[in-house]
C-alpha cells in the first residue's frame, strides 16, 4: 500500500484472484469497514478532479441527494486567500466547477456562494480561480464584506463559549447547503476542513480566536448542519497553513464525503497526523458534544477508484 493506504494495482489484483475483493474497475468500491455503521464516509481517489466530483455526485445522488424541490442551492468554499490553485490555500476551481455543473444538470436553479475573504475578495476570489468557476456556471459567487444585510443574529443553543453569531444570510435561507472545504494545516487550529471552514460565513471571526477557537467551532458546528460535507484534499498543505507559502505540500487526489462533517473532517486529520483527530481538539470535542462521530472504527468508509 502507499502512505495514504491506497492499494497499488498490483497488489488491488493480487487480492481480487484471492478472492478478498472484487476487480478494480472505475467507481468500485476499495474496501469497506462494517456495512451496519451508523456513520458513512467515501473516499474517491483519483488524478482527474472533474471525475472524481462527477463520482461523488453520483454517490449523493445514491444517498439521498440535496433533498426534494431543492431550487436553490448554497455552496460553502474556502475562497479566504489571494493565493493561485497549485499552492492549495483554498478549495480547488476544478472541483467548484464540477460541482456547479453537477447541479445545473440535476435541474438546481440558483446557485449561491457566500465567503468573507481574509484577503480582498476581488484578489482572493480570481486568483483561486472560484470566481471564474463561478461565472462559467451562472452561480453568484457574494463577498459578505460588501453585500448588504449579509448577516442574520441567531443564538448557538448548544453553545459552550460561542453563544451567538452574526450568520450569512445565504447558509441560513437555502433549500440545500453544502459545505465544500479545502484540507489544509492551520496555525491556530492544527487543521482546517469541514468545520472550520463555516468562519468565512460568520461576521465576527475574531471572536472565535478570542474564545477558545477549538471549543468556538465545535460550538458552531452544533447549529449549522449541512446537508453533505465534500473535503478536498486533491492538494493539502501540510505545514504553513492557513495562507502558505508552505514548502510542504502533499498531492493525495482525494475527495472526502460524508453527511458527519466530524467523520470527515476525522478522516481529513489522517492526512496532516498520524495521531488523526487526537491531534486536533476541535473535533474531539465537537465528538463529545454529540455532534459527530470521530473515531474511524465506528465509521463505515468506502475507498473509491475513480479512473
Amino acid at each position: 500500500m502507499d502512505e495514504f493506504g491506497w492499494f497499488s494495482r498490483r497488489e488491488f489484483l493480487r487480492a481480487s484472484l484471492a478472492g478478498t475483493a472484487a476487480a478494480l474497475l472505475p467507481g468500485r468500491l476499495l474496501w469497506g469497514a462494517a456495512a451496519d455503521a451508523a456513520t458513512k464516509v467515501w473516499v474517491f481517489h483519483g488524478p482527474d478532479r472533474t471525475r472524481l466530483m462527477n463520482a461523488c455526485l453520483q454517490t449523493i445522488d445514491k444517498n439521498g441527494g440535496f433533498g426534494t424541490d431543492v431550487k436553490k442551492l448554497t455552496l460553502k468554499v474556502n475562497a479566504a486567500w489571494a493565493r493561485p490553485a497549485r499552492m492549495a490555500a483554498n478549495t480547488n476551481p476544478e472541483l467548484v466547477d464540477a460541482f456547479l455543473k453537477g447541479c445545473r444538470e440535476r435541474g438546481i436553479k440558483e446557485l449561491v456562494l457566500p465567503e468573507k475573504s481574509c484577503d480582498r475578495a476581488s484578489e482572493s476570489f480570481r486568483l483561486s480561480g472560484i470566481e471564474a468557476a463561478a461565472q462559467a456556471n451562472g452561480a453568484h459567487l457574494l463577498d459578505l464584506r460588501r453585500e448588504k444585510n449579509a448577516f442574520v443574529s441567531r443564538q448557538i443553543p448548544r453553545g459552550r463559549n460561542l453563544r451567538r453569531a452574526d450568520v450569512a444570510r445565504e447558509v441560513l435561507e437555502t433549500d440545500a447547503l453544502v459545505n465544500l472545504p479545502v484540507v489544509k494545516h492551520h496555525g491556530a487550529a492544527r487543521m482546517t476542513a469541514a468545520m472550520k471552514n463555516w468562519m468565512g460565513s460568520v461576521d465576527d471571526r475574531g471572536a472565535w480566536h478570542r474564545n477558545y477557537l477549538h471549543q468556538c467551532i465545535a460550538d458552531f458546528s452544533s447549529f449549522l448542519k449541512p446537508r453533505w460535507s465534500i473535503l478536498d484534499a486533491t492538494r493539502v498543505m501540510a505545514s504553513g497553513g492557513p495562507k502558505g507559502p508552505s514548502r510542504d505540500i502533499k498531492t493525495p487526489e482525494l475527495l472526502i464525503l460524508s453527511r458527519d462533517p466530524v467523520a470527515a473532517d476525522a478522516y481529513a486529520a489522517t492526512l496532516l497526523s498520524r495521531r488523526g483527530a487526537k491531534d486536533v481538539m476541535y473535533i474531539m470535542l465537537a465528538e463529545r458534544m454529540g455532534v459527530g462521530v470521530a473515531d474511524l472504527e465506528k465509521m463505515s468508509v468506502e475507498k473509491i477508484e475513480v479512473e
